[in-house]
């Protein structure tokens, strides 16, 4: 198994992301307190609790759940709970859950071209933004302050019997989410080993972007027992995606490579 070079995947979100991706990175190697991150990233919440800016792929001025789902997992990973801006983060998520249970972007974000996957309406888009919101809420510790039965029965109903729709990242979103939940019978138990299997045979052809094996290694650390083989070769493959430069390889385009860099750099620290 190749070793992770952690020196050098800093130094090289040093040069090529921004201060934010900077200050994750650092506090993922142990270099800063959660104060000081906390400080660094907050630029990005809007007044309304809500983040914007997250995600490189969207840069506009204006709240959405897919940036914000993305704060949440900055403000999880720094260890930042007790702060102010994760309350008014978590206030944002709340207000922001449909009556039915599943989170969906708003209407307004269409006046911003943001791309397919963060178009309002749309199904295969909704059972995302669900299924990432619920995962860290209950990563977090906080599915109560929201309608997280409601929620579950929304994602149970997206499964066709052997994946979500569209995108890998529903399904290893809500592996982990069942295996923190730990289903012992069926029907969840029966999801959390689809999503196992789907990622087991994805990767061995090659069908997921090398950037996003991170995730799927985090996401089988969180589903526990039933994702063993799968967390054993996705860590493995995550592991043998560190380039040369040290950041990690991803055909998304070069401007993700910092923020891939960062989640691969948690990953590793979640993996102890």
């Amino acid at each position: 198994m190749a070793d992770v070079e952690i020196n050098k995947a800093i130094s090289f979100v040093n040069k090529s992301g921004d201060a934010i991706l900077s200050a994750l990175a650092l506090f993922a190697s142990d270099k800063m307190k959660t104060r000081e991150a906390l400080d660094i990233i907050k630029q990005y919440q809007r007044d309304d609790g809500g983040w914007t800016k997250t995600d490189k792929d969207f840069q506009a001025d204006l709240s959405a759940i897919s940036t914000t789902w993305v704060a949440l997992q900055w403000l999880l990973w720094i260890e930042a709970k007790d702060s102010t801006e994760f309350e008014n983060t978590l206030e944002y998520v709340r207000n922001s859950q449909n009556d039915a249970g599943y989170w969906d972007e708003p209407k307004e974000i269409r006046d911003y071209n943001p791309p397919h996957w963060m178009l309002p309406g749309r199904y295969e888009n909704q059972l995302w933004l669900t299924s990432a919101v619920c995962c860290k809420l209950k990563e977090l510790g906080c599915e109560t302050e929201v309608k997280f039965d409601k929620a579950l029965d929304f994602l149970r109903k997206g499964w066709d019997g052997h994946r979500y729709p569209v995108f890998h990242h529903t399904n290893w979103m809500v592996m982990g989410l069942l295996g923190m939940i730990e289903p012992k019978h069926s029907p969840d138990r029966q999801i959390l080993l689809g999503c196992k299997n789907h990622f087991l045979d994805a990767i061995e052809k090659e069908l997921v972007d090398p950037g996003d094996i991170s995730a799927i290694a985090y996401a089988s650390k969180l589903a526990g027992e039933p994702a063993h083989d799968l967390l054993e070769l996705s860590s493995t493959r995550m592991r043998e995606n560190q380039m040369e430069d040290g950041g990690w390889r991803t055909n998304y385009g070069e401007k993700h490579r910092p923020g891939l860099t960062v989640d691969a750099l948690f990953t590793m620290k979640k993996l102890g």
